[in-house]
């Protein structure tokens, strides 16, 4: 009878104890939810705008131009040049599309226009009797420019370092003016001018990083090469003309 009684009280002790130790298990919690953070792509249609400086290079044969004509003169010297500088602004639309790869293919137009010019002055001296003496002046401007080129970069994530290259063309404008002098007083004065839109070939690279999931900022080089405008035929004098551009600008993707 004891040993009944010992072990009724054992089993009860037990059953009392099973709610209190499942009260103190600790019951699994399940885990947050990860926040998913979609990967930026540069795929998609952009527009945007630039400003840029331009360093040009107009090659011509300017002191066989003043010998054909001044061919009788003492002298005849020319001073400045044909290489047309200055600052420029523009608006440019494109597309891109990345691969899985992270690399990414794309085109891209732009237009641009400023106020890149250059001036040569020339002065042409006969000191016979009577003496005379020529003064002029030769402008040369590209009005506006712009390109159509291939893209090419490689993505790390928001930093996009490109290439690109394609095809240019600038609107060059030279224009002409003289005065003539007979022994110091004014006889004469004259002029001329050329405007050609000049076709030619560009390549270079930049920089662009998405600030935001649609905007842009981006750096970039280009080397244009526009060929030549010819601007008399008589003294076989062209211009042989190329720039170099360097510009900041903004984009937004859509």
């Amino acid at each position: 009878m004891r040993i009944k009684s010992l072990l009724l009280g054992t089993v009860a002790a037990a059953a009392l104890a099973v709610p209190a130790f499942a009260a103190d298990m600790a019951y699994p919690v399940k885990a947050a939810p990860i926040a998913y953070v979609p990967v930026f792509s540069w795929t998609g249609v952009y527009i945007g705008g630039n400003v840029g400086y331009a360093w040009g290079d107009g090659s011509a044969p300017w002191n066989n131009y003043l010998a054909y004509y001044y061919s009788g003169y003492d002298s005849a010297a020319a001073s400045g040049g044909s290489d047309p500088t200055g600052w420029f602004g523009g608006a440019q639309i494109g597309y891109n599309y990345q691969l899985e790869n992270n690399v990414v293919l794309g085109a891209e137009a732009d237009f641009n226009f400023g106020a890149m010019e250059d001036r040569l002055n020339y002065t042409a001296v006969d000191l016979g009797d009577p003496t005379f003496q020529d003064l002029g002046t030769i402008d040369t401007k590209i009005e506006s420019f712009g390109t159509v080129r291939a893209r090419i970069g490689y993505s790390m994530d928001r930093f996009l370092p490109y290439v690109t290259g394609g095809l240019a063309w600038g609107n060059v404008k030279v224009s002409e003016s003289w005065t003539s002098y007979t022994d110091g007083t004014l006889d004469g004065f004259g002029g001329a001018s050329r405007s050609e839109t000049l076709w030619g070939w560009t390549l270079g690279g930049g920089l662009e990083y998405a600030v935001t999931d649609n905007w842009s900022v981006k750096a970039e080089y280009l080397y244009v090469d526009l060929g030549d405008i010819n601007w008399d035929g008589a003294a076989n004098t062209k211009i042989d003309m190329s720039m170099q551009t360097l510009k900041a600008g903004v984009n937004y993707k859509f």
